[in-house]
C-alpha cells in the first residue's frame, strides 16, 4: 500500500429495453471538463490510512464524517439533519460470530457427518439471542421465490413448517432483470420462508453467484461483524428471530448436503439454470448451532441541503447519496489489515462534494432543495441509507428522486457510462440531456444477472417508492484498444473489498471531473424540472413501491 501523506487533503429491463437508451456518442465530442484538485484532495483524506478504513461506527468513520460535516458548510450548505443539524444518529447493533462456536451437523440413516467451518459452510450471527441452536429436517425449495405476477412458486405443494429450508442464490434466470432483483434479495426469501413456516435456512451458492464472489472471499469477508439498525422498541430491523439458524453452504459443503438424495447437486443446478429446480425433501436432519457477541454502537449519516428557490417547489428535494463507510481494519492481505476503500467509496463522497460545490454557486439558481446525504453502514446492508429515507428529515424537504454514487470506477480513460434504474422513471429524459451535452455513450448494463441494482443506496429510496439512478461506469468497448489504466471488471475481481482498493489504483482525472460535470448538469435538470421524476406505467418497482406516493408517468 502506499501511504499518500496526509496534507494532499490541502488539495449508473434487460439489454432489449435498454436499447433505445444506447448513444452513439462521437467520443470528442462535448466540452473538456475543468481538472479540479479539489477531488483528489478529498478521496486522499478519506482513502489516508489514518482513517483505518472507515469502518462503521470506528474513531476512523467519525474522522470522515467531521470532515465531510466541514466540507459542507465550507461551501455554505445548511444542516440538512434532525434538529437542523449535520449529523443523523443511527442506532446499530453488531453481531459477531464467536470463534470456534458454531457447529453443523448433518445425519442420515443412522450416521452423522460433521461439516467443517469456512471449508463447507459460514454461519450467519444472530441479532436477537446469542446462543441458538436448530435440529430439524432439510427440504429444498429451489432459488426460495415466490413471484406470483411471474407465474412462478417455488413453494408450491411443499410443507416448510419446522423445516429447515435449502435455498439457491439469486433467482430464476428468466425473470426480467428488475424482478430478477428484487426477488433475489435475502429480505424477499427470509419473508417467505418464514411466512411458510421453515425455522432454519442454508443458502447454497449457484456458478453465477461463485463467479461474482468466489468462496475463499466470502470467507474472508466473514471476518467481518454484521450489523442491524435499532427500531424504538429496541428491536433489530429486518430481523427474523423464527429462522433459528442459517447459514451459507459452500461447494464443497453441498456437494455432501445432496449426498444420496434423490437429485444431485449437479441435477440441481443444471434444471436451475433451465428455470426448473425440483423441489424436495432431502430425507436427512441437520442441527446448526452457533454463538454470537452483540454490541450497541451508533455512526451518524452526514447531511447537508442547498435550500430551493421556488416557493412552489423548494418543499421537494432531489437526493444525492454517497456511502461514506468502508470495511474498516480486517484479515491481512499480503501484510496489509487495512481495508480503505479508495473507490469504495472515498470517490464518491468525493464526487458529491464537488457536484455540491458546482451547484452551491446557484447558476443558475435550484428550484428544488438539493439534499447531499454522506450515509453509514452500506457495507453492513444499506442500513445508514435505509435509516434515512425511513426516518427522513423534515427540513430536508420531502424526496422526489434520488442519485447515487458509488464506486465510480474512473481507472482508466472512460466516456462510456451504465445509468442502471433510467428504464424506470421520467429521469431517463434529463440523463440522456446530460449525456449528450457532455459526449458520453450510455450503455445498458450487460450483467442484470448481477442485480446490482439492489445492491448500493438508492435501494433504500426506491423501497420508500422513490424514483432512483446508479450511474457506474462501463467495461471499455470491443474496439477500446490498450487501456492506460485498469478496466472496471479487473478492480472487481481483483481489488473490491481488499486492501489494495487504495491511493495505489490508477484513476483518470479528465473522466473523473468530466463525470461531476455530468452529474451536475443531471442534478441542475432534475431540481429545475417543472414536473418532479415519476415511475414510468406499470414499472415494476412503480407497482412495487410506488403506492407511498410517487406519481406514475403516462
Amino acid at each position: 500500500m502506499r501511504l499518500e501523506p496526509l496534507r494532499a487533503a490541502s488539495r449508473t429491463a434487460a439489454a432489449i429495453a435498454l436499447a433505445a437508451f444506447v448513444q452513439a456518442a462521437d467520443p470528442a465530442s462535448g466540452p473538456d471538463p475543468v481538472l479540479d484538485p479539489a477531488l483528489g484532495a478529498h478521496i486522499a483524506f478519506l482513502a489516508d490510512d489514518l482513517l483505518e478504513g472507515r469502518g462503521t461506527g470506528s474513531p476512523g468513520h467519525e474522522i470522515a464524517a467531521r470532515y465531510v460535516a466541514a466540507q459542507f458548510q465550507q461551501l455554505g450548505l445548511l444542516p440538512g439533519g434532525p434538529s437542523n443539524a449535520w449529523f443523523q444518529t443511527v442506532p446499530l447493533l453488531e453481531s459477531r460470530v464467536v470463534p470456534d462456536s458454531s457447529r453443523f451437523e448433518l445425519r442420515r440413516d443412522g450416521r452423522i457427518e460433521l461439516f467443517e467451518v469456512n471449508l463447507d459452510y459460514l454461519p450467519s450471527p444472530r441479532f436477537t439471542d446469542t446462543d441458538a441452536t436448530v435440529t430439524a429436517p432439510l427440504v429444498f425449495v429451489g432459488f426460495g421465490v415466490h413471484a406470483p405476477e411471474l407465474g412462478y412458486d417455488d413453494f408450491a405443494g411443499m410443507d416448510l413448517r419446522g423445516k429447515i429450508a435449502v435455498v439457491l442464490g439469486k433467482a430464476p434466470p428468466r425473470f426480467p432483470a428488475t424482478a430478477l432483483a428484487h426477488h433475489a434479495h435475502s429480505r424477499q426469501k427470509s419473508k417467505a420462508l418464514v411466512d411458510r413456516g421453515a425455522v432454519g435456512v442454508l443458502s447454497v451458492p449457484t456458478p453465477k453467484d461463485l463467479e461474482d464472489s468466489p468462496w475463499p472471499r466470502q470467507v474472508s469477508q466473514s471476518k467481518f461483524p454484521s450489523m442491524r439498525w435499532m427500531q424504538p422498541d429496541g428491536l433489530p430491523a429486518d430481523v427474523y428471530p423464527q429462522l433459528q439458524g442459517s447459514a451459507r453452504i459452500s461447494p464443497a459443503g453441498a456437494g455432501k448436503v445432496f449426498a444420496g438424495a434423490r437429485h444431485s447437486l449437479a441435477e440441481v443446478l443444471a434444471a436451475a439454470e433451465r428455470d426448473e429446480p425440483p423441489r424436495f425433501p432431502l430425507d436427512r436432519e441437520a442441527t446448526l448451532s452457533v454463538r454470537s457477541e452483540l454490541r450497541r454502537l451508533e455512526s451518524p449519516n452526514v447531511i447537508g441541503r442547498l435550500p430551493g428557490d421556488d416557493p412552489k417547489l423548494a418543499g421537494e428535494s432531489v437526493v444525492l447519496t454517497a456511502h461514506l463507510d468502508h470495511q474498516g481494519r480486517g484479515p491481512e492481505v499480503a501484510g496489509d489489515p487495512v481495508y480503505n476503500g479508495a473507490y469504495d467509496n472515498a470517490i464518491g463522497v468525493a464526487m458529491m462534494l464537488e457536484v455540491a460545490r458546482k451547484l452551491s454557486a446557484r447558476k443558475p439558481a435550484l428550484r428544488r432543495t438539493v439534499v447531499f446525504a454522506a450515509v453509514t453502514a452500506e457495507e453492513k446492508g444499506l442500513l445508514g441509507s435505509e435509516y434515512l429515507a425511513g426516518h427522513w428529515p423534515e427540513v430536508a424537504g420531502r424526496p422526489v428522486a434520488n442519485i447515487n454514487f458509488d464506486m465510480v470506477l474512473v481507472t482508466a480513460p472512460t466516456r462510456r457510462f451504465t445509468i442502471l434504474g433510467v428504464e424506470h422513471s421520467s429521469l431517463r429524459t434529463p440523463v440522456e440531456s446530460a449525456a449528450s451535452h457532455w459526449g458520453l455513450e450510455l450503455v445498458p448494463d450487460p450483467r442484470p444477472d448481477r442485480v446490482v441494482f439492489v445492491r448500493s443506496d438508492q435501494y433504500s429510496f426506491i423501497r420508500q417508492g422513490v424514483p432512483a439512478l446508479f450511474p457506474k461506469v462501463a467495461d471499455p468497448g470491443p474496439d477500446a484498444g490498450v487501456l492506460s489504466g485498469i478496466s472496471p471488471d479487473a478492480f472487481l475481481r481483483d481489488h473490491y473489498h481488499r486492501p489494495s482498493d487504495d491511493l495505489s489504483l490508477p484513476r483518470d482525472e479528465a473522466s473523473a471531473a468530466r463525470f461531476v460535470e455530468f452529474m451536475t448538469d443531471l442534478v441542475r435538470q432534475v431540481a429545475g424540472a417543472d414536473q418532479a421524476p415519476r415511475w414510468n406505467s406499470g414499472d415494476f418497482f412503480g407497482v412495487t413501491f410506488g403506492g407511498t406516493g410517487a406519481a406514475s408517468a403516462k
